[in-house]
């Protein structure tokens, strides 16, 4: 894929060379994660360096994609988007995911009542793709 087909991918994102592998993986329906060759430590959002050791040798890496929800909110307002029912609330999770304590993705749990989502729960990541939008993650319960 070209930095153009992946600039047009994700209008109104700002790709640049630190988080193209994880824009680049979501196109693939995989979640990229930086994670460091000097001390194997995984950073999301992606940077140029390790926050841990400093080092610039990062390579971005496929995560298995389970997790459990640290942070939930429920929204009850907010702007029209497709798949966000606010009349029962859309909720906003963050998922530390099984790989690292600390590393943790956002997103909504799709197809979830609000009101029956706990923290400590388990999701997967979905890969989801939004008309006129590029892909993005959100999660899924994990049965």
């Amino acid at each position: 894929m070209t930095q153009d087909e992946l600039l047009d991918a994700f209008p109104g994102v700002r790709v640049d060379q630190d988080n193209a592998a994880y824009y680049g993986g979501l196109l693939e329906d995989r979640v990229l994660v930086n994670r460091c060759d000097d001390c194997a430590s995984w950073h999301h959002p992606p940077r140029s360096a390790c926050a841990r050791c400093w080092s610039r040798s990062l390579t971005p890496t496929a995560v298995a994609g389970t997790g459990t929800i640290v942070l939930l909110t429920v929204l009850h307002q907010g702007s029209r988007k497709e798949g966000a029912d606010f009349s029962a609330g859309h909720p906003l999770v963050a998922v530390e995911l099984d790989e690292q304590p600390g590393l943790r993705l956002g997103g909504t749990v799709l197809g979830a009542d609000p009101a029956t989502l706990q923290l400590g729960e388990r999701v997967r990541v979905v890969v989801r793709r939004l008309e006129g939008r590029g892909p993005r993650v959100d999660f899924e319960r994990m049965s």
